[in-house]
């Protein structure tokens, strides 16, 4: 058993709500720490909340404005931290989209050919193109840079996900070889 039992009686006894309890612990972190109010009912414009990150790091933040969705129910939320004002992009689920989101590459598989960063990307081969590792697969712009994106291996362009101009998100699928 472990120094603890509680976590491993915790597992046996109620394995249900455990996993839950992790599963949430996972993606949220530990939310104990939170007041009521913030944790049911989120935080409010114009409030400040300190947040202690390790001992003698703490965090001010606050929210300064929240946008109206757009068409993909994205809103554009305005939050200071430690006085800096940082715009953050937040997926409103209460809001239908009325554009499906680009499907994601799997990042282990060297045959999904990925865009690396946001940007605008200019498709440079069509399915079934051969290429080869290392042969440009296309051109992304962000910013007024524009960077190649480049094929990791040889083959044949079996799929061809995206127009062939079209802005995407970091980690959109671009193009399949196979």
């Amino acid at each position: 058993m472990a120094e603890e039992p509680r976590p491993t009686l915790n597992r046996l006894l109620f394995p249900g709500p455990t996993k839950e309890f992790r599963a949430h612990r996972e993606a949220y972190g530990d939310t104990s720490v939170l007041p009521s109010k913030e944790f049911l009912y989120g935080l409010r414009t114009n409030t400040e909340h300190s947040v202690d990150l390790e001992p003698g790091v703490r965090l001010l933040i606050g929210i300064e404005a929240v946008s109206d969705a757009d068409e993909r129910g994205m809103r554009t939320v305005m939050c200071t931290m430690n006085g800096q004002l940082r715009p953050v992009s937040v997926r409103d689920r209460s809001v239908s989209a009325d554009v499906q989101p680009a499907e994601k590459a799997d990042r282990s598989d060297p045959g999904q050919v990925a865009a690396p960063f946001a940007g605008v990307v200019t498709l440079a081969v069509s399915e079934g193109d051969q290429v080869e590792a290392g042969a440009q697969v296309g051109t992304i712009e962000a910013m007024k840079m524009e960077a190649s994106i480049t094929a990791p291996r040889a083959g044949s362009v079996t799929r061809v996900a995206i127009g062939a101009v079209q802005q995407v998100e970091g980690g959109d699928l671009l193009v399949v070889l196979g």
